[in-house]
């Protein structure tokens, strides 16, 4: 009986353990106002040659200013929650996925460049806060202020263009 037992147990933390990797592994972007999963299983390419650079797709990761020793989930006052929410850990532990394409669409490829963003304290914390879910609208709250200044020498004071790739695939459609 106890073999059973500890068979029976052994494979409801099999399957529990597949369940947390299989959500891990995906992470919801949203693409022209739609939300879609990409592949995240691979790790990021610090310090990625500039080649790779070069052919990358951006990837803007669009953060939520929140307090010194914040943890766990958040809830903005507007209710929305962003779709990295805290866990797993991450340098921007709290925010969104912006992406230009999708498999068929010009421009689409893989390999995606992270430009990191950050919303003003005003706009995420607004209690009509309604979430950037297109590159247009990323374009258009730049030019409303909706955004810090996160790279004051850039051209673009909005956008901070790291040398960090992540490949990520687009898997399919949550909308």
């Amino acid at each position: 009986m106890r073999g059973i037992t500890r068979s029976g147990l052994a494979l409801v933390g099999v399957v529990v353990g597949l369940g947390l990797a299989s959500t891990a592994a995906a992470e919801a972007v949203y693409v022209d106002g739609k939300t879609y999963e990409i592949n995240a299983t691979s790790g990021p390419i610090f310090g990625a040659p500039q080649a790779l650079l070069d052919t990358a797709s951006p990837i803007y990761i669009v953060a939520y200013p929140v307090a010194a020793g914040t943890s766990g989930p958040i809830t903005l006052p507007s209710g929305y929650q962003p779709q990295h929410n805290g866990f797993p850990p991450s340098p921007l532990p709290y925010h969104d996925h912006v992406l230009v394409a999708v498999p068929g669409d010009s421009g689409y490829v893989a390999p995606l460049r992270v430009v990191e963003m950050r919303y003003t304290w005003a706009e995420a914390y607004s209690f009509g806060f309604i979430p950037v879910t297109s590159y247009g609208g990323l374009v258009a709250g730049e030019a409303l202020g909706i955004f810090d200044q996160v790279d004051q020498g850039a051209g673009n004071p909005y956008e901070h263009w790291t040398n960090t790739v992540l490949v990520r695939p687009v898997v399919h459609s949550r909308s």
